[in-house]
């Protein structure tokens, strides 16, 4: 179980609901273990639009990486149902340039 502290007057300034509603959101997508809590903490700075993230998580950057993994992955499995021998090398190889290319520009 671990506390999570957020800037205390945020997090008091919404209901239990919305607490609830927000934690289990977290839980089940992985951000937060089952048990841990979100808690409010004056030592906390108040997060808003212009706080940064850490400089090694960049959201954006990450899903399109994911993005180009997953497309890759759907062309190599259409490549494999629908070509063979050297066509197949071919177009797997030319799904993984893509998908390198593709996360150069994330």
């Amino acid at each position: 179980m671990t506390d999570i502290a957020v800037n205390d007057k945020q997090w008091d300034a919404i209901d239990d609901s919305e607490k609830k509603r927000i934690t289990d959101a977290l839980i089940q997508n992985g951000a937060l273990s089952p048990g841990d809590r979100i808690v409010g903490d004056p030592n906390q700075p108040p997060f808003d639009e212009n706080t940064k993230m850490e400089p090694m998580w960049n959201p954006i950057k990450d899903i399109c990486k994911a993005v180009c993994d997953t497309t890759a992955a759907g062309a190599i499995a259409w490549c494999t149902a629908n070509t063979a021998g050297v066509a197949l090398a071919a177009c797997v190889a030319a799904a993984e340039a893509a998908r390198r290319e593709c996360k150069r520009r994330c």
